[in-house]
């Protein structure tokens, strides 16, 4: 709550200094004119999927070694950095969510196949004493391992969207529903909601969310105005001084309180979206396509990084040289494994296309 208080004090700060200085800033649109999809989004689906990596990996190191208080502050420091990573993909997939024909073939293809199948087999892998109706409820509550709430969570808002799309994409209503998603989201931040909803669903609950996804759904719906020019210095500034303060409570929260954040707070989310869209077009090339290629394919690493991180539970990540090292490796084993097998996945399948086009 202190954290999420704090958020807002300087946001609204943010927005008084942008006021007073009268330094325009345009909301960027997925679609660039002329140029096709913006890919920047998905280098921001790529930060989001290795920060949900470094959360795990600060339990795992928590596991084996907790009364290594230096190791696990630091580990804790780069989980708390990383707590954008829900809301970035929440916001994210709005943004192109469209009701098409075929809406909803793809989502049970593309997203609830693959969380069936490595649901079924986590489950296996897991537990020791297997029980069906425990299975259903782990199933739809998302609790075969701790990510995959998740796609309970994603799966209701393509519900939302599916049954409200007219109201959720007309521009009229746009910053209305913007406002009114804020202070929901707000209120299910501070606790206000939790006696209304049951307590199992706390953790999959749309409301703690609803924001992001609203955002999302209103970046998808504007371009940037043209005349409208960003002074550049006055906007470096102003995400220059709030890096150094989020930097600044992030090390005090992390390092001295040793508080755990949560992964729904709204305000850093929504700064670290901005403050990377500013920096990123600076990127290194090379750097920057690879950050997309593990956006692009972060479905892979999301269901198969927590079988990972698991059978490492087995492994005390200091075997692989310390605590530096082991945090290394640890965060290259459960991101490339997953990153690899995608490879040949995608690999198999263009030269069965190919094959198959030959024989035509």
């Amino acid at each position: 709550m202190e954290w999420e208080l704090l958020g807002i004090i300087l946001t609204g700060l943010a927005a008084l200094y942008l006021w007073v200085f009268r330094i325009p800033y345009s909301i960027p649109h997925p679609l660039a004119a002329k140029q096709g999809r913006e890919t920047r989004f998905d280098v921001l689906r790529g930060f989001a999927m290795v920060g949900i990596v470094l959360i795990h990996i600060h339990s795992y190191f928590q596991f084996f070694h907790p009364a290594d208080q230096s190791v696990i502050r630091t580990t804790l420091f780069f989980s708390n950095l990383s707590r954008f990573s829900v809301p970035m993909f929440i916001l994210t997939s709005a943004i192109f969510l469209r009701k098409k024909e075929g809406y909803w073939n793809s989502k049970l293809k593309n997203l609830v196949l693959p969380y069936t199948l490595a649901s079924g087999i986590g489950y296996l892998v897991k537990y020791n004493h297997y029980n069906i109706l425990e299975f259903i409820q782990f199933y739809f509550l998302g609790k075969v391992f701790a990510p995959f709430y998740f796609v309970p969570l994603l799966i209701q808002f393509y519900v939302l969207f599916y049954l409200f799309d007219k109201i959720l994409t007309y521009k009229l209503f746009s910053r209305s529903l913007l406002l009114i998603s804020l202070l929901l989201n707000l209120s299910s931040n501070l606790g206000l909601l939790d006696s209304i909803l049951p307590k199992d669903y706390h953790s999959i609950s749309i409301l703690n969310y609803i924001f992001f996804f609203v955002f999302g759904i209103y970046i998808g719906l504007f371009y940037e105005k043209k005349d409208q020019t960003t002074k550049k210095g006055g906007v470096s500034l102003l995400f220059g001084t709030l890096t150094l303060l989020f930097l600044f409570f992030l090390i005090l929260f992390s390092f001295d309180h040793v508080v755990d954040f949560k992964n729904h707070h709204l305000v850093y989310p929504i700064f670290f979206f901005f403050g990377v869209w500013e920096i990123l077009p600076t990127f290194n090339r090379k750097i920057s396509e690879w950050i997309s290629y593990i956006g692009n394919n972060s479905l892979f690493i999301f269901l198969l990084h927590p079988f990972i991180i698991h059978l490492m539970h087995s492994v005390d990540p200091y075997s692989f040289g310390g605590p530096i090292l082991g945090y290394i490796v640890t965060l290259i084993l459960n991101v490339g494994i997953p990153i690899i097998i995608a490879f040949t996945i995608q690999k198999g399948k263009s030269l069965y296309r190919l094959r198959h086009s030959d024989e035509r």
